[in-house]
């Protein structure tokens, strides 16, 4: 199955965001439109990339599906088709939660670590916040330690 790269992808590329690790910025160079699954992670095999890195650049909208070519596309077999499908709604919204922790964390730590030295008591309430709750608890010190508009993306993370 060939994939596209989505704006919201391009942009999260080029801002570095958080959304992707290095294995997934390594994928998303590889998306043209034209290679499938299996070209891709024949590609980056060197990497350990893995099908789930492929779903999780689906799912959070950052690529999309191409148009499968005409002459004939390969029929993507059940592997890809299992890690490519929506969870169950309830599974979903425990993955959520978790990968939205994680993510705010990660936001968090790069905010607090910009500040050098006076950012070190941040960085160590931030490592110390076990959930999204404790974060968001974090986020008026961070706004006034960084300013507003440094902590955005983090904003929309812990909010959505």
């Amino acid at each position: 199955m060939p994939f596209t790269k989505t704006e919201l992808g391009i942009k999260a590329f080029q801002e570095r965001s958080a959304l992707m690790n290095a294995r997934q910025r390594a994928v998303f160079v590889l998306i043209n439109g034209v290679r499938d699954t299996s070209t891709i992670l024949r590609l980056t095999s060197g990497l350990n990339v893995g099908v789930e890195d492929l779903a999780h650049l689906y799912h959070k909208g950052l690529i999309g599906r191409a148009m499968a070519p005409s002459h004939g596309a390969a029929i993507v077999d059940s592997q890809f088709q299992s890690a490519f499908a929506r969870p169950a709604p309830s599974a979903s919204r425990a993955l959520d939660d978790a990968a939205r922790y994680q993510l705010a964390k990660t936001l968090a730590s790069q905010i607090s670590g910009s500040l050098g030295l006076l950012g070190l008591p941040l960085n160590i309430v931030v490592e110390a916040a076990s959930d999204c709750e404790g974060l968001r608890a974090l986020l008026p010190r961070l706004r006034k330690a960084a300013g507003p508009e440094r902590c955005q993306e983090l904003e929309r993370v812990l909010t959505s």
